[in-house]
């Protein structure tokens, strides 16, 4: 099982994350063969995802999702109820293999990446849109600068993804400064902020092996033992898609009833594939009738809406 921890330094401000993936990573990638920079991206963008919705308290999804014209067209990577995962990349050329490592911009092209809290109807809240700054190489580092900017939370994060071919992960580690108490002393305040320097240098010595290798016990332990620190009961974490027949039935009554069911004339079954996870869901005549029958019922509720409203009071002059 795919796993998160939080961990949090004693009397500091600081806080952290450590989460691995591996199954989920293999399930989202089951159906497409990526080469191997992007496999990995699409592993950090899910493990960035997994990480932010574990520290946002609503129900709903994460997403983290760019567009452009470079070699990576589209990516979207998706926690959804802090716990399942999903993701995919849309390549240009889907059968060059040799795309290289190189600066996010410059798989985007003339492009954009933005982070999304997508909540439930349940929760009565508004979506959120934060555009990532591409001006730096690595997505870490993109990320780093989103909170400080947007978040005003210094951040420290690092990813690794292990060189198993049979078996590929990835893994995050992330550190975060809160703000200070209220009640802060002068001389806690600048233990802080000194203890944060720190951190975030012994951090940054973990090797990409020690990322990808170390449980999270030991990995702490290896790079801040000098500084007490409590590591939190884990999440576990696994791949959901989010596809199902009534929005495939949806999606299929954008077409339009005469365009359906000219459609479905010419063909004995219409079918219809998800392409974050391959499942494949067919419709035959009889299922293809009932979708119709369902978008004429949508449509005749639409219009009986529309002419029942009332009309507005006359003025008299």
């Amino acid at each position: 099982m795919d796993v998160l921890h939080r961990f949090s330094f004693i009397d500091l401000p600081i806080r952290g994350q450590w989460v691995r993936l591996e199954k989920s990573l293999a399930n989202a990638t089951a159906f497409r063969v990526y080469p191997k920079p992007i496999h990995e991206m699409l592993g950090q963008m899910l493990a960035a995802v997994a990480m932010v919705a574990d520290n946002i308290k609503f129900s709903g999804a994460v997403t983290l999702q760019s567009r452009g014209d470079g070699d990576l067209l589209r990516s979207l990577a998706e926690c959804q109820s802090q716990s399942f995962l999903r993701g995919i990349m849309h390549l240009q050329d889907p059968d060059n293999e040799a795309i290289d490592e190189q600066p996010l911009a410059q798989w985007l092209g003339n492009g954009q990446l933005a982070l999304s809290l997508i909540p439930d109807k349940a929760s009565g809240m508004q979506p959120y849109q934060g555009f990532v700054s591409l001006e730096y190489d690595t997505l870490a580092q993109c990320l780093e600068h989103y909170f400080v900017t947007s978040e005003q939370l210094e951040t420290c994060l690092h990813f690794a993804s292990s060189a198993s071919t049979s078996s590929p992960s990835v893994t995050g580690l992330l550190l975060q400064r809160l703000p200070n108490s209220p009640q802060a002393t002068e001389i806690e305040i600048d233990a802080a902020t000194q203890a944060w320097h720190t951190l975030t240098t012994l951090a940054a010595t973990a090797t990409d092996e020690e990322l990808s290798l170390l449980d999270p016990q030991t990995l702490l332990y290896r790079l801040f033992n000098e500084h007490p620190c409590r590591l939190h009961e884990p999440r576990d974490l696994s791949y959901r898609c989010s596809c199902s027949r009534e929005k495939t039935d949806t999606t299929l009554m954008m077409l339009g009833g005469d365009d359906l069911a000219a459609l479905i004339a010419e063909q004995s079954e219409i079918t219809v594939d998800c392409e974050f996870c391959g499942n494949r869901y067919s419709y035959d005549k009889t299922g293809v009738s009932k979708v119709l029958a369902d978008l004429a019922e949508q449509t005749a509720a639409a219009a009986s809406e529309a002419t029942d409203t009332p009309d507005q009071p006359k003025t008299l002059h």
